[in-house]
């Protein structure tokens, strides 16, 4: 691991906290010393888990949140200026997945996904934007996909959200930028996760043979992406989506 002097002790805000790549991003900041401030929407076991057995665990702050709840996440909000006063870094992770081909796919399937992976980061970005600017460098970084980049058959609701987190980072970016603040997004490939234990084995081998790499990603490797985007040591990036495929979209 990497260490970025500059993170120690900065308030890190994560959503999606408790699946897969949220641990891993929670875990890799606590590496850095930072404070986290992890969200949840359900089964947050593993977080307070997490909590008990690491070594900067005290440091891990456990907090559901609805965030399709605007008042929840006005609260929230209220409890952050509170407790940290302000946030150095927001990570927009959280999202979900109802896949089915468009021909079966029913509206509910569609509007639910863009609310959970694109309304939301919205909602949540907006409120907490002073918390935001009260920071000295901030950061934000939103968590997309490469099926935002090549077609993802049986995905169009989830490649709609993700692209529009694409041209949300861009935009945001550029109005952002002039004020201080750094936006960047991420889109990871096929990552070793739970949600990939569901998809037929058949189909994981004919994806792993796509990529260069010829192995799927690890949840670490995202999140060192992202703490890394977090640093000073990415100070002139912005507005830019780092993917993480293992070559897979370079084909």
């Amino acid at each position: 691991m990497y260490r970025y002097n500059d993170l120690c002790n900065k308030s890190v805000l994560v959503t999606g906290a408790s699946g897969d790549i949220g641990l891993a991003i929670c875990i890799q900041f606590l590496q850095q010393q930072c404070q986290v401030y992890a969200l949840y929407n359900s089964h947050g076991d593993e977080l307070a888990e997490l909590k008990k057995r690491h070594p900067q665990g005290e440091r891990l702050h456990i907090q559901q949140c609805d965030l399709a709840d605007a008042e929840a996440v006005k609260q929230l909000c209220l409890w952050l200026a509170n407790t940290a006063g302000n946030i150095d870094v927001l990570v927009n992770n959280a999202g979900i997945v109802k896949d089915s081909l468009f021909a079966a796919m029913s509206f509910e399937a569609f509007t639910s996904v863009i609310e959970t992976n694109l309304l939301t980061l919205f909602r949540l970005t907006k409120e907490a934007l002073m918390l935001l600017r009260a920071s000295e460098k901030p950061v934000i970084i939103n968590v997309a996909s490469i099926a935002a980049l090549v077609p993802s058959p049986g995905q169009i609701n989830y490649s709609a959200s993700k692209s529009g987190i694409l041209g949300f980072t861009r935009t945001l970016a550029a109005e952002m930028a002039p004020r201080g603040v750094r936006v960047n997004a991420v889109a990871p490939g096929m990552i070793e996760s739970r949600m990939v234990k569901k998809v037929s084995r058949t189909v994981v081998r004919e994806v792993i043979n796509t990529i260069p790499l010829k192995r799927l990603g690890r949840c670490e490797e995202v999140a060192n992406a992202i703490v890394y985007l977090s640093s000073s040591a990415s100070s002139y990036i912005v507005g830019q989506t780092l993917v993480i495929d293992g070559g897979l979209v370079m084909r």
